[in-house]
């Protein structure tokens, strides 16, 4: 929970990747027993952006960012075979 709260502090940044903390803020939580696929983490992104009405960042450049998040968030990159995901995150159910 701690990670959620740097996140947030970091929102106020000029870098228009602020929005993967505010995304992370908003519909992820952790979990220590689910993952989750880079591919289902963007559509949600992509989502949550339209929701937003923002332009989301380009899938590649997401997951980048998400990356250097993930570290921040506790999130553990993972890969089994042709497989990678990410461990230790769930989204929040829909409000």
């Amino acid at each position: 929970m701690q990670a959620f709260r740097y996140l947030q502090r970091c929102a106020n940044s000029d870098d228009i990747s602020w929005r993967i903390g505010i995304f992370a803020l908003e519909r992820l939580r952790p979990d220590p027993n689910n993952w989750l696929a880079p591919s289902t983490l963007w559509a949600e992104y992509s989502l949550w952006c339209r929701k937003k009405d923002v332009q989301p960042l380009p899938v590649a450049n997401f997951l980048q960012k998400f990356d250097e998040a993930a570290t921040i968030l506790g999130v553990r990159k993972l890969r089994a075979g042709d497989e990678v995901g990410y461990a230790r995150i769930a989204f929040k159910p829909a409000a």
